[in-house]
Parts: structure tokens; sequence; C-alpha cells
């Protein structure tokens, strides 16, 4: 009986994946900011324009994106198999799983309890939920940070965001050097610990804090523009860093079981993000923009030795774990 598998996908593809994933909330506001500010568009045309690149998208993937789920790949693999050796030889563990009703009842109740009983979720999900949250604050806060003290127009103010993104791209060729870094040691070793993976997020940790307090702080009409945007750039860069170092080491933590892990990150993820987008004018009119960025930055301090932490006791806390995997 041969047992069926195939190569898993590269952390490159990962890196390039996330990046796009979190450069897109960077870029829009500078399309939308423009859009909204030209007399001849109304301010529905953000969402024309999103639902037109959205439904492109929908039809290049239905038509064009290649299957990429392995357990699928693998059946797919052995059935071709079987037809072309004429043999009933082949065989694959996704074959041996239970029904979709079975599976359903065993893999929908994880996420759940991955963020109320992994500690690595509880805490790096925390940092990285934190971190998305800023994020998308500024979606109002921007108003306040730049429009109402520099006096900038709607469309400069959008385009304001592309320092974020610009930090981004430089976050996005870091943590590529890192993976060249892994591959080397890959190919001396034979393996590396996920804990490797947290070297980039331990560097990049503390520029949160620094780059929220920079950005309150210097947020005055006597001094330049350009500090907030230095700022943000430094923002952007911990962002994307962070996220990739993180996900990678989740994914490396729980083999067969990250997807469920990372998926309870984003379930909450985007639930407390939501509310906070309706929460943050109210903050930046109520406390203004200094103590709003202060009070984001000290929850930056609290959270920045959580990546340090996980890579001293990362190995310990994974073999108490039933779903991380241990050396």
């Amino acid at each position: 009986m041969l047992l069926v598998s195939i190569e898993p996908v590269t952390t490159a593809s990962i890196r390039w994946w996330l990046a796009n994933a979190f450069t897109a909330p960077a870029l829009a506001p500078i399309a939308g900011g423009w859009i909204a500010s030209n007399p001849r568009l109304s301010y529905a045309w953000t969402e024309w324009v999103t639902l037109i690149i959205s439904a492109a998208a929908f039809l290049l993937a239905l038509f064009f994106l290649p299957e990429t789920y392995q357990p699928l790949l693998v059946k797919w693999k052995t059935s071709h198999l079987r037809r072309l050796k004429g043999s009933d030889g082949y065989t694959c563990g996704q074959e041996e799983e239970g029904s979709v009703v079975e599976r359903l009842k065993d893999t929908l109740p994880r996420p759940v309890i991955f963020f109320t009983r992994e500690p690595v979720i509880i805490v790096l999900g925390t940092y990285l939920i934190l971190i998305y949250v800023i994020l998308f604050t500024f979606l109002s806060g921007f108003d306040y940070i730049f429009t109402q003290t520099y006096n900038f127009s709607t469309g400069y103010t959008g385009s304001c965001f592309a320092a974020i993104a610009s930090g981004e791209l430089f976050g996005t060729v870091v943590s590529l050097f890192f993976y060249l870094v892994d591959r080397r040691a890959l190919r001396k070793h034979g393996s590396i610990p996920p804990e490797t993976r947290l070297w980039p997020s331990i560097i990049a940790a503390p520029f949160l804090p620094i780059s929220l307090f920079w950005l309150g702080w210097t947020n005055y009409k006597s001094i330049s523009p350009w500090s907030g945007l230095a700022a943000c750039f430094v923002f952007g860069y911990c962002v994307l860093v962070v996220y990739v170092s993180s996900y990678l080491y989740i994914i490396d933590s729980y083999a067969t079981h990250a997807a469920s892990a990372l998926a309870s990150i984003t379930m909450v993820r985007y639930l407390v993000a939501a509310g906070m987008v309706m929460a943050a004018r109210p903050m930046y009119m109520g406390i203004g923009v200094h103590w709003t960025l202060t009070l984001l930055g000290c929850l930056g301090v609290v959270l920045t030795p959580a990546p340090l932490i996980f890579w001293k006791v990362g190995p310990k806390v994974r073999e108490k774990s039933k779903y991380a995997k241990s050396e």
C-alpha cells in the first residue's frame, strides 16, 4: 500500500499573500480620498469601484485560479494514480476521515477553543488584533491627525495612507530576507524550530509603540506633517513584519490545525476591528489625537514582549497543547 502526499506550500508564497492582505487596507483610502473629493463623483463611487474590482477578481479566480487545498489535491492525486495504474494499492490519510457532518462537528468549535484555551493564540492573537484595530482606527483618525491639524484636503488625507503602504512594502522585503535565512538553516540542519520564525517580530515589536507615540506627540501645526508620515511608515513596517512572523510561527506550531488557529484570530480580529471603526471617531473627538494614540501606544508596550516570551518558552507551551506540534 503506497501513501500519497504532495509538497507543502512555500513560506515565500505565504509572505506575499500576507503582504497583499495587509497592504490593501492602506491603499484603498488613497483612491477613496480622491474619489470622494471629486465634485463630479459621489461618495457612492467608492463602493462602486470596490464592487467592480471585487467582481473582476471573483471572475478571474473562478475561471483561472487553480485548486490549492492540499487534502483535496492529495485525494485527487490518489484517485488519478488508481486510474492510471489500474490498482487499488494507493491510499491517503484524507480518505480515512469521517463524514462531512462528523468533520463539521470537530472543526467548527475549534476557533473558539483555540482563542480561549491556547496560550499562543490568546497572546499573539490579542497582539495581532491590536495592530489591526489600530490600522482600522486610522480610517477615521487620519481626519483628525492630518485634516484638522494641517488642513489637508480629503484627497491628500487619503494619500497619507501611502506612508503605511510603503512601510508594509519595506516590511515585505525585510521578511523575505529572513525567509532566505530560514531556507539556509533548513538546508543545513534539516529542520528549524517554529520559534525561529519569531525573530523578525522580536525586532519589529518595539517599533509599534514608538511609531504611535511619535505620531501622537508630533501632531502639531508647528511640526512638519512629514514627521507624522515617517511615523506611519514605521507603523506599516511593524504591521507587516509582526503579522508575517506570527502567522508563520502559528502555522509551524500547529501544522494540520493551523487553519483553525488562524481562523480563530481572524474571526475575533474582524469583530473587534469593526467595533473600533465606530468607536474611533468618538475617541479622537473626546480625548484628542495625543491621548488616543498614547492609549493605543501603551497597549502596544504591554504586548511588545509577547514574541520574545514565546521565543523562550514556546517549546514548553507547545508540549502541553493538545493541538500544537512539539519536537
